[in-house]
């Protein structure tokens, strides 16, 4: 469904590679007209599709805490267009993790692509390549970061549910999400930022370095980090992910100083406020594809989303 296209979407107004999004919506049944019209508007959410078992396969609580019915994936990522409001209501975490980071790349990266010299030798002081505001592309990294956590469901389902089948093949998210991308025939810029999914990779670079020099690096990883559930600090993030204990506090600790460095680095070179603005940036693109989510399943956006719709005034 990427190789021979009948329409391209627009991606915000960007020529993309060729997604079928038609095929799409004919092979996963979307029948919503609210996430269609998100489909053709952003045709690489068609990744995030997926079919899954007719009936509930078990209760459990994972990952909120709150016990429902769950329904098993058997096909595709799972994350986008689910028409059962508690399947919609288990993975719309991970959404909101991924919308939110998303909106903090793109301003983040718009932000940084308008640096002149003297803003980008503020990077070069510190150590980072400058040669890297040139692979800044805002439309293919909010592009990648859409779909950067396509594989999560398949991985989680397979810890949690013990899965072994051609849909949960692997434990670790990134591996999953990366595999699959390849599968779906993703663009190869997509591909590529996939690299700052490779934690051994990152983590190596700075426990040798101290930082990632690659400014495109620190922009996705520095928006991830500072988005959970809704904004937060580097600091309050970090504090989070050590109690969680999921990852050891030597490997947390390499990757919040190279968090820091690249803000001391952001701050000196767009203002100190520039965390605060990133932040509370508000895209209407974001809120049209978080309703898309909801709407399949009739869900609010409100309910689903209560730090985001609060954040930005949003009701249901």
């Amino acid at each position: 469904m990427t190789v021979t296209e009948r329409k391209i979407g627009s991606e915000g107004g960007v020529t993309t590679p060729r997604i079928d999004v038609d095929a799409f919506i004919a092979r996963y049944k979307v029948d919503n007209e609210l996430t269609r019209e998100a489909l053709h508007e952003f045709p690489t959410l068609c990744y995030l599709l997926g079919n899954t078992t007719d009936t509930p396969q078990a209760m459990d609580s994972k990952p909120d805490g709150v016990a429902r019915r769950i329904f098993f994936l058997t096909e595709g990522s799972g994350m986008f267009g689910l028409a059962q409001p508690e399947d919609a209501m288990r993975w719309r975490g991970i959404f909101n993790h991924v919308m939110g980071t998303t909106r903090q790349v793109y301003y983040l990266s718009q932000r940084l692509m308008e640096l002149d010299e003297g803003g980008r030798a503020a990077f070069g002081n510190h150590g980072f390549d400058t040669e890297t505001f040139g692979e800044m592309d805002p439309e293919l990294m909010r592009r990648f970061f859409f779909v950067s956590h396509a594989g999560r469901r398949r991985a989680d389902e397979r810890a949690w549910h013990g899965l072994d089948d051609e849909v949960h093949r692997d434990d670790d998210i990134g591996e999953a999400s990366l595999k699959f991308l390849i599968s779906q025939g993703a663009e190869q810029g997509i591909i590529d930022l996939m690299r700052v999914e490779a934690h051994s990779d990152l983590l190596n670079t700075g426990i040798r370095l101290g930082f990632f020099p690659n400014v495109v690096d620190n922009i996705l990883t520095y928006a991830d980090w500072t988005y959970g559930q809704k904004p937060q600090t580097l600091q309050s993030r970090f504090e989070g992910l050590r109690k969680s204990q999921r990852q050891p506090k030597e490997v947390l600790d390499v990757l919040e100083r190279a968090g820091n460095h690249f803000e001391r680095a952001m701050v000196e070179a767009l203002g100190v406020d520039t965390p605060t603005r990133m932040a509370n940036a508000h895209f209407d693109w974001e809120e049209r594809i978080r309703r898309a989510y909801c709407a399949p399943s009739g869900i609010s956006i409100v309910h689903a989303f209560p730090d985001y719709s609060a954040q930005f005034g949003i009701a249901a």
